[in-house]
C-alpha cells in the first residue's frame, strides 16, 4: 500500500489538449474546468464532484490526505504509512475487517478497487464502486468519511498489523533498497526527506505504543488538510449535495498542529555517491540537477510545461538512436526535466551501463547533454516533435467524451496536494494549439543552459561488487564530468525523410463475401484471395482501432537447434525497421502519426499486434502489408540487441529472486530443454541466418493468417483499405499447424527450496495442476473456486496470523497443446514460517475440499466474475482478445458468448466443492520455497 518513489526513471504526467487564436495573459491563472464542482466546506475539506460516463455504473472515490511520512515526527517515523492500513481494519461503521468484506460482497477486489498509498507528502485511499444500486455508493461515502475521523485504531488491531506492515517491509529488502539507503542521504543532502521513507523504522513499527500512532492520525487527519473527490457515473448535483450534507459533520479542529514545509538544501558542490552490492544485477548511474519546484496554475506555466515536453522528446530520441548503433555505449539511457517531490523539480540523465563500462556510458549520456548546450536541437526535430505532440493531444480531444473516471480523479488529486491548474480538456486543446505554434527553436533550446548546472548537482552510481571489475571512485567520477564539459563536440545531423513508406501501390483486391455475426454484433468478410477478416464495431472510443492478426506455427515448427534463434527473432525484427526504413528512420516517420504495428512469433502461433487513431488508418494498414512483404532484418540492430541483451544477462544470477524464478520455471516446464532460462552460454546459440530465414518463413504465406479489427470503425472507409493492403497480399494456399513440443508438467508432489540472498525473507510458490476440460463452466468454476480462496488466505494468513503482505491463489488454462489447468499460491513471508504457512494454506485448502464453499463465499464469487465481465464488455483490447481467441480455440461460432451469465448463475455450492476436489489434488502439486543462503546448513 505505500507508494516508494524511485529515481532511475521519472516521466512527466501530462494532460490532454489542441485550436484556437485566442491570446492569452501568460500571468492570468488558468481557471478549473467549468464542468467541475469544486468548493470548500466551512470545516475546511475541499471536495470535487463530476459526472463522468466511463466506466458506466461506476465511480472513483479518493479521500486525500495532504500529509504523510515527513510530517512524522521523531517516534512515529512509518506511522504515516501504519495509519494508512489501520483504516482498513475498523471503523466507526465498519469494525474490524467488515469493510472489506461487504466491498468484495459487491464484486469488488481489494487491490484493483479498493486500495491507498502513503508518500512523503500524502495519503491517498481509493475506491472503485458499482453504481446499480444507490445504497452501494451510500455505503462507499460512508467508508471515505469514515476514513476521514472515524477509524477505531484498536489495540487490539494495531497489535495484529504490525506482522503484515514488517512483511510489508521485508519484501522490498534487496541490493536495491540497500544501496538506496546509502545514497539518498546525499541526494536529498541534509533533507528530512531524506530520514522519512514511507515504510519508516520496523523497530518504531514493532515496539511504538497505540497513542504514537493516534497521535498522527488526530494531528494531521482533519478536514483543513483533506479532500474528498467523486467521479462517476452519476447526477453531478444530486451527488454533489449528498457529498456536502455528509462531509460538512465532521467537526473542524479549532486547535491544529501547523504544518510544517521542509526544504531540500541547496549546494554549490557537485555530490557524489558510489554504492556497490554483490546482489545488485546492473551498473546504473544517475545524474541530477535540483532546481525549484516548477507550478502549473497560469497559461505562462502551461506554455513552459509544452516546451519541457517538446525538451524532453527530442533529447530521448537522441539516446535511442544511440542504442541502434551495433557497439551501442549503454544498455539503456534517458534524460527528462520533471517534477521530483517536495519543493524541488530535477533535470534528471540516467543511465544502464555494461559491467566495466560505466565511464564509457556515462560520458555518452552527458555527451548528448553537452551537444544540446552548445548547439541546441534542429529545426527539423522540434517541428517533428512539434506534430507528435499535437497529434497525441487530438487524439485525446477526440476521445473527450471517453475520458476513464480515474484519470480525472488523479487530475483532482493534483490539483489539491499540489496546486496543479484542471482547466479540462477543451480548454486544454484550445491552449496546446495555441502555445505549440508559437515555440521557437531558440526558447527550447536554452533550457539545457538552464538545467545543466554544477550547482545542486547530484551523481550517483550504484553498480555489481565483482572482483577484478573496476568501479569508477567519486574523484574519478568528478574529474570524468570535467572532461566532459571541455569535449570537442559536433552538431547533431538529423536524417532527413524523403520517400514515403510505401513506394509501390499495391493492386487491391476484393471483398468477395461478407457474414454477419449476430451472436456478437460483428462481420466476417471473405477477400478475394481467401483471407478472412473478422471486424466487430464498437462505441467504447471515438478515435482507436485495435488490430491483431495471427497464423499457427510459431517456434514450435523449429528444432532444439533453432530454439534461441526462434525465440529471439521478433525481436530483430521489431528492432530493423521496415522496407527501406531502418528503426531510426521508421520511428521518425512515425513520429507524428498515431498507428503502431508489432510482430510476434510466440510457441504456436506468429502474427502482428496494432492500435491506430482513425486518422492514421492507412499507416498501420501500410505496416502490414510491408511486414508480409518487405520484412527487414538488419545485421546492425541485431548486433545492438545482442550485445545489450548479453549486458543484462551478464549478472543476472547476482539477483537472489532470478535464481529461484529460473527454478520454478525449469521445475513447472519439467526441465524440457524447450524451456531453459535464457543465458549468455545459451545466447551463443542464436545465429542471425537463421533468424532472416525464420522470420521470412512465418510471414511468408498471409493465407495461413486471419485478420480481425475492433473498435470505431467505419466500414466505407476500412473496406478499400483492406482490399488493398490486405487483398493484395499474394497467398499460396497452403496452412501450417503448430506442432507439440512434448512440454509435459510433472507428476506427483515435488517440493524444492532454493538458497539464495542475504535479507531475512522468503517467498513461496505452490502450484496445483493437471488435465483440464476446457470449456466455459470449468473455467468459470476455475476462476470462482481461485477467487474464493484467495479471500480466505488474506483473511487467515494476513490479517488473522499477520504473516504476509499480500496472498492470493492465481487461476491459469490452456486449450493447446495440451489442455491443462493450474492454480498457483504465492506470498512472501519470514523464513521460519515458511513451513507454517503452508500447512496453513493446505488446511485452507482442505476445508474447502471437505465442506466446500459457504453461501455468502459464493455469492462475492459470482459477484466478483461478473462485475469482471461488464467492465471487460466495454473494452476494445477485450474484444480484440475475444475475437482471436475464439478462433483459434475452434470456436469461432462463438456459441458460448450468450451463455456467459446463464453458466455463471448456474455454478452452485455442491458443484464447487466438487470442483475443489478436483482441482486441488495433493498428489499432483508443484512447492518451491525461496530462503536465505545463511539457511541452507540449518
Amino acid at each position: 500500500m505505500q507508494k516508494i518513489f524511485f529515481f532511475l526513471v521519472i516521466t512527466v504526467c501530462l494532460a490532454f489538449v489542441v485550436p484556437a487564436q485566442t491570446d492569452f495573459n501568460r500571468k492570468e491563472l488558468i481557471p478549473k474546468d467549468p464542468s467541475l464542482t469544486y468548493g470548500i466546506l466551512p470545516n475546511g475539506l475541499t471536495y470535487y464532484v463530476k459526472a463522468n460516463k466511463k466506466p458506466e455504473n461506476r465511480a472513483e472515490l479518493m479521500m486525500i490526505v495532504k500529509a504523510g511520512s515527513v510530517l512524522e515526527d521523531d517516534d512515529q517515523q512509518g506511522l504515516a504509512h501504519f495509519c494508512e492500513h489501520m483504516a482498513f481494519n475498523g471503523t466507526k461503521n465498519y469494525p474490524k475487517h467488515e469493510l472489506i468484506k461487504y466491498f468484495e460482497s459487491i464484486g469488488m477486489e481489494f487491490g484493483p478497487e479498493i486500495n491507498a498509498y502513503t508518500g512523503f507528502d500524502e495519503t491517498v485511499y481509493m475506491l472503485k464502486i458499482p453504481l446499480e444500486e444507490e445504497i452501494y455508493i451510500e455505503k462507499g461515502l460512508q467508508v471515505l468519511y469514515d476514513w476521514a475521523c472515524q477509524v477505531t485504531d484498536s489495540n487490539e488491531e494495531i497489535e495484529k498489523e504490525r506482522g503484515v506492515i514488517r512483511e510489508e517491509w521485508r519484501g522490498g529488502q534487496n541490493a536495491s533498497k540497500r544501496m538506496m539507503r546509502e545514497w539518498l542521504p546525499v541526494f536529498l543532502h541534509e533533507s528530512k526527506y531524506a530520514e522519512r521513507l514511507p515504510i519508516g523504522k520496523m523497530e518504531v513499527v514493532d515496539n511504538c505504543e497505540p497513542d504514537v500512532l493516534r497521535r498522527y492520525r488526530k494531528d494531521w487527519y482533519r478536514p483543513d488538510l483533506q479532500a474528498v473527490i467523486v467521479v462517476g457515473d452519476f447526477n453531478q448535483e444530486a451527488m454533489t449535495n449528498k457529498v456536502k450534507k455528509l462531509f460538512s459533520e465532521i467537526p473542524a479542529q479549532k486547535e491544529t498542529r501547523k504544518v510544517v514545509h521542509f526544504d531540500i538544501p541547496d549546494h554549490k558542490e557537485t555530490l557524489v555517491s558510489v554504492v556497490t552490492d554483490k546482489e545488485a544485477q546492473y551498473p546504473v548511474v544517475q545524474v541530477y540537477y535540483k532546481h525549484p519546484v516548477d507550478s502549473l496554475q497560469t497559461f505562462g506555466d502551461y506554455r513552459r510545461l509544452l516546451k519541457q515536453t517538446l525538451y524532453n522528446s527530442m533529447i530521448n530520441a537522441r539516446l535511442q538512436e544511440l542504442t541502434q548503433k551495433p557497439e551501442p555505449p549503454f544498455v539503456y539511457a534517458g534524460s527528462s526535466y520533471s517534477k521530483l517531490f517536495g519543493p524541488k523539480s530535477v533535470y534528471q540523465s540516467f543511465v544502464v551501463a555494461k559491467n566495466g563500462k560505466i565511464p564509457t556510458a556515462l560520458c555518452s549520456v552527458l555527451l548528448e547533454n553537452e551537444r544540446v548546450k552548445k548547439f541546441g536541437f534542429t529545426a527539423s526535430e522540434l517541428e517533428r516533435e512539434k506534430s507528435s505532440l499535437l497529434k497525441s493531444y487530438e487524439v485525446a480531444y477526440n476521445e473527450r467524451n471517453n475520458i476513464k473516471s480515474i484519470n480525472l480523479a488523479n487530475e483532482y488529486k493534483d490539483n489539491f496536494l499540489e496546486g496543479e491548474a484542471i482547466p479540462g480538456i477543451e480548454k486544454e486543446f484550445e491552449l496546446a494549439n495555441k502555445f505549440v505554434a508559437s515555440i521557437t527553436l531558440d526558447e527550447v533550446n536554452v533550457l539545457a543552459g538552464k538545467w545543466i548546472t554544477e550547482e545542486n548537482r547530484v551523481v550517483i552510481v550504484t553498480a555489481p561488487e565483482i572482483e577484478g571489475v573496476p568501479v569508477p571512485t567519486g574523484q574519478e567520477v568528478l574529474a570524468l564530468l570535467e572532461e566532459v564539459e571541455k569535449e570537442e563536440l559536433v552538431a547533431y545531423e538529423d536524417a532527413a525523410i524523403t520517400t514515403p513508406l510505401v513506394e509501390e501501390i499495391p493492386e487491391a483486391g476484393k471483398v468477395i463475401s461478407k457474414e454477419p455475426i449476430e451472436t456478437i454484433d460483428a462481420e466476417l468478410w471473405t477477400l478475394s484471395n481467401g483471407i478472412k477478416v473478422y471486424l466487430k464495431k464498437t462505441g467504447f472510443k471515438d478515435d482507436e482501432i485495435q488490430f491483431k492478426a495471427f497464423s499457427e506455427g510459431g517456434q514450435s515448427l523449429y528444432s532444439q537447434s533453432d530454439d534461441v534463434s526462434a525465440g529471439l527473432a521478433e525481436d530483430i525484427l521489431s528492432s530493423s525497421g521496415l522496407a527501406k526504413f531502418d528503426r531510426i528512420v521508421l520511428d521518425k516517420y512515425l513520429a507524428d502519426k498515431m498507428s503502431n504495428v508489432t510482430p510476434y512469433i510466440n510457441e504456436l502461433t506468429e502474427g502482428l499486434n496494432g492500435s491506430s487513431n482513425v486518422a492514421d488508418l492507412e499507416t498501420m494498414m501500410q505496416m502490414i502489408y510491408l511486414y508480409f512483404t518487405q520484412q527487414r532484418m538488419d545485421e546492425d540492430a541485431y548486433k545492438s540487441f545482442m550485445n545489450r541483451l548479453s549486458a543484462q544477462l551478464e549478472n543476472r544470477k547476482a539477483n537472489p529472486m532470478a535464481a529461484y524464478s529460473d527454478t520454478i520455471h525449469v521445475t513447472f516446464n519439467n526441465y524440457h530443454p524447450r524451456k531453459r532460462p535464457l543465458t549468455n552460454e545459451i545466447l551463443t546459440e542464436a545465429n542471425f541466418g537463421r533468424m532472416k530465414v525464420i522470420t521470412r518463413e512465418r510471414f511468408a504465406n498471409p493465407g495461413d493468417f486471419v485478420f480481425f479489427f475492433v473498435g470505431a470503425i467505419d466500414f466505407e472507409i476500412l473496406k478499400p483499405l483492406v482490399e488493398k493492403y490486405i487483398g493484395s497480399l499474394a497467398v499460396d494456399g497452403t496452412k501450417e499447424q503448430w506442432r507439440d513440443l512434448g512440454v509435459l508438467k510433472p507428476n506427483g508432489d515435488i517440493e524444492k527450496t532454493v538458497y539464495a540472498g542475504r535479507e531475512p525473507k522468503s517467498f513461496q510458490v505452490i502450484r496445483f495442476h493437471d488435465n483440464f476440460k476446457y470449456n466455459q463452466r470449468s473455467q468459470i468454476e476455475l476462476e470462482m473456486l481461485s477467487s474464493i480462496l484467495s479471500t480466505r488466505l488474506l483473511e487467515v494468513v494476513r490479517e488473522d496470523k499477520s504473516s504476509v503482505y499480500s496472498i492470493g491463489a492465481r487461476p491459469s488454462a490452456q486449450k493447446y497443446p495440451n489442455a491443462e489447468y493450474g492454480i498457483t499460491i504465492q506470498y512472501g513471508c519470514a523464513p521460519g514460517k515458511v513451513s507454517e504457512l503452508q500447512q496453513t494454506v493446505f488446511d485452507q485448502i482442505n476445508d474447502l475440499i471437505e465442506n466446500g464453499p459457504k453461501e455468502d463465499e459464493l455469492g462475492t464469487a459470482r459477484e466478483k466474475v461478473n462485475r469482471a465481465r461488464e467492465i471487460n464488455l466495454k473494452e476494445n483490447g477485450w474484444w480484440l482478445s475475444y475475437l482471436a481467441n475464439s478462433y483459434f480455440l475452434d470456436e469461432a461460432d462463438f456459441k458460448t458468448f450468450n451463455t456467459f451469465d446463464k453458466t455463471v448463475a448456474s455454478v452452485s455450492l455442491k458443484s464447487l466443492k466438487k470442483a475443489a476436489k478436483k482441482y486441488f489434488n495433493f498428489e499432483n502439486y508443484i512447492s518451491v520455497a525461496l530462503k536465505p543462503a545463511a539457511d541452507a546448513n540449518k
